[in-house]
C-alpha cells in the first residue's frame, strides 16, 4: 500500500518522532509562530506570482490545482532564473513524497575551467529568537532539504511517471472514463473556464496529458548543484539569523529516509527524544497528551 508523506513531515521525525505520531491522533496544533511563518512564506511567493484563490472539491481539483502550480513555477524558472513555492512529487519505496519547494535558483558552478549553469535549492526558516538554531533543529532541516533534492532531482531525472500522481492524489483510473471531467464545476468556475470547454478541460485525458506536458518541462531543468541552502530569518524583523550551505548526502539520505519509513509502514513503533534531548520538550505543543512525559511524571 502506497502512502504519501510531505518532506516537512518526515524530517520531524529527525526532531521528535513521538510528536509526529501526536499530530496524526490529535491534528496541528495552530501557533503565533507557525501562523506568521506561513504569512512570510506567501508574501516571497508574491514577490514572483499571482494567487487565484480556486475552490478544491475534489481529488481532482486538488490534483490539477497541484500540476498547475508546477507548471506556472517551472515556466517562471525557466524564463527568469528564479521561482518560489515550487511543487515536487517522487517516489522513495513504496512511498510518494510531495511537498513544496521554497525557492530553486539558477546558478553558476565552476568545475575545472568551466561555468556550469546548474539549478540550486534554498529553504527558509523563520526564526522567532535573533539566537541560530541549534544542531538538532539544523539537522531536522538538512533532512528537508536533502528530501526535497531527491525530489526535484526525480523529476528532472524523469524517474517521476505519470502514475505516481493519479496514485499520490488517489485518483482511480478503473472507476473515472478518460473522457469525462474529474474536475467540479465549481473548481473550474473559479478558473473562468467557460461552460462549453469544461467537460473537455477537466477530463482525465486532458489532466494526463497536461502532467506530461509538466514533467518534460521539469526533465529540460538544468542539472541540481549538490549544494543546498537553509536560510534563517528573524520573524519581526526579517533579518538574516543564520545561513546553512551543504552538500546532499546520499548515504545519509537512503538510511534516514529508510529508517523514517519503518514508522509509517507499521514496522516499529515512534520513538521518543531520550534523556539528552529532553529540552525539546519544553517547546512541543504536545507536551500534555506526550505519553513519554506522562510515564516520566509517575517515575
Amino acid at each position: 500500500m502506497s502512502i504519501t508523506l510531505g518532506p516537512s513531515t518526515i524530517a520531524s521525525q529527525f526532531w521528535c518522532e513521538m510528536a509526529v505520531d501526536l499530530r496524526r491522533k490529535y491534528g496541528e496544533v495552530s501557533t503565533p509562530e507557525k501562523e506568521k511563518g506561513s504569512e512570510i512564506h506567501k508574501d516571497r511567493f508574491l514577490e514572483v506570482l499571482e494567487e487565484i484563490e480556486v475552490e478544491i472539491k475534489t481529488p481532482g481539483d486538488k490534483l490539477h490545482s497541484n500540476i498547475h502550480n508546477m507548471m506556472v513555477g517551472l515556466e517562471l524558472y525557466t524564463n527568469e532564473g528564479l521561482t518560489h513555492e515550487l511543487p515536487i512529487l517522487a517516489k522513495f519505496d513504496s512511498a510518494h513524497i510531495m511537498g513544496i519547494i521554497d525557492e530553486i535558483k539558477l546558478i553558476e558552478e565552476i568545475q575545472g575551467k568551466n561555468k556550469l549553469k546548474k539549478t540550486q535549492i534554498v529553504e527558509m526558516k523563520t526564526r522567532r529568537s535573533l539566537n541560530p538554531p541549534s544542531s538538532q533543529q539544523i539537522l531536522r532541516d538538512k533532512m528537508q532539504g536533502m528530501i526535497y533534492w531527491y525530489g526535484l532531482n526525480s523529476m528532472i531525472n524523469k524517474e517521476t511517471e505519470m502514475g505516481d500522481f493519479w496514485t499520490a492524489f488517489d485518483i482511480d483510473l478503473i472507476e473515472n472514463n478518460f473522457n469525462e471531467p474529474i474536475l467540479s464545476e465549481a473548481y473550474m468556475k473559479s478558473l473562468q473556464i467557460p461552460k462549453e470547454k469544461q467537460k473537455e478541460y477537466g477530463s482525465l485525458l486532458s489532466i494526463g496529458n497536461l502532467i506530461n506536458e509538466t514533467l518534460k518541462r521539469a526533465s529540460k531543468l538544468p542539472e541540481l548543484t549538490k549544494t543546498i541552502e537553509i536560510i534563517y530569518i528573524h520573524q519581526k524583523t526579517l533579518v538574516e539569523v543564520h545561513r546553512e550551505r551543504y552538500n546532499f548526502d546520499e548515504r545519509f539520505f537512503t538510511r534516514g529516509m529508510k529508517w523514517a519509513l519503518e514508522y509509517w509502514s507499521g514496522k516499529r513503533e515512534p520513538g521518543s527524544v531520550g534523556q539528552l534531548n529532553s529540552w525539546k520538550c519544553d517547546f512541543c505543543s504536545y507536551y500534555t497528551v506526550c505519553p513519554t512525559i506522562h510515564k516520566k511524571w509517575k517515575e
